[in-house]
């Protein structure tokens, strides 16, 4: 079985055709969806191509243009403000078998109470922070959502900007054994790795792909263990579903591990939400 637990909603998936299409021909079976950053008139030309090639997106120089850009005062006034969380919620609804919402708080201009009314639906099973385009204080009254998300047994999804945030989330993650968390793009692993040996229930996201080589996931599963990645595309975005599958597919690790990455990690974290009677065997 194939999950990717990293999906947007949004910009060339408002196309549910060439969504559902991208994922059968990756032989993806379900997703964990966040919903779009942009209004549509907002979203810049570049994401609204759908053959770039995964060699391009992935040099050092489109990796930094792209961090650099995400972080520009100017280019940040076209994020929604208030994400549109009931989009994502609706699709669950119409296709409860291949879509599993995750709700991506902006903490700035909304309560953990409003997080809770969508944690109550069991097609609900994550909460997203994201600390470049939507900064919060990780320490301050926003542990609540890391409470929270303990609370009803689901992880806490997270785009970190900093190391300092990294080491906030390690004394969460050691103070609550039963909170899960997952690190975006697989961020700071590198120069972490040793202190996150440690903690058995923080997990790398490993989208995109295209930005994370061979070298480093062979690494990641060395010295953290397979156990411990989560297979996502990050996708509407440069680089094919099939090429992120037939990246992990292709790596020189036991086809046991391969599960792991692919769909037993991110399984173990939602279980109690996600009931899935006869798993798909993945092609």
């Amino acid at each position: 079985m194939i999950i990717d637990e990293h999906i947007h909603l949004g910009g060339l998936f408002q196309d549910t055709d060439y969504f559902f299409q991208c994922l059968d021909n990756a032989n993806i079976d379900m997703v964990l969806a966040v919903p779009y950053m942009f209004e549509d008139k907002d979203i810049p030309r570049v994401l609204k191509m759908k053959r770039i090639p995964p060699w391009i997106a992935g040099t050092k120089l489109a990796s930094k243009l792209i961090t650099t850009v995400m972080k520009n005062k100017r280019f940040s006034r076209r994020y929604i403000k208030k994400l549109p969380n009931d989009y994502v919620a609706r699709m669950t609804k119409m296709y409860p078998d291949r879509i599993y919402g995750v709700y991506w708080t902006n903490p700035n201009c909304e309560s953990v109470s409003e997080i809770e009314k969508y944690l109550k639906d069991d097609h609900y099973v994550g909460i997203k922070l994201h600390q470049v385009l939507y900064p919060c204080d990780l320490k301050g009254k926003n542990q609540a959502i890391f409470d929270l998300a303990a609370d009803y047994c689901v992880p806490v999804f997270i785009h970190l900007s900093d190391m300092d945030e990294m080491k906030t989330i390690m004394r969460y993650a050691d103070k609550k054994p039963d909170l899960n968390v997952i690190v975006a793009h697989m961020s700071y692993y590198e120069e972490m790795a040793e202190e996150l040996s440690n903690f058995s229930n923080i997990y790398m996201d490993i989208s995109p792909l295209y930005s994370n080589k061979d070298k480093k996931l062979m690494d990641a599963v060395r010295r953290l263990g397979a156990e411990r990645l989560v297979f996502g595309t990050d996708s509407p975005c440069p680089g094919s579903h099939k090429y992120c599958v037939e990246r992990i597919r292709n790596l020189k690790i036991p086809e046991e591990d391969k599960q792991k990455i692919f769909s037993k990690n991110i399984l173990h974290m939602i279980h109690r939400k996600v009931c899935i009677k006869k798993l798909p065997s993945a092609n």
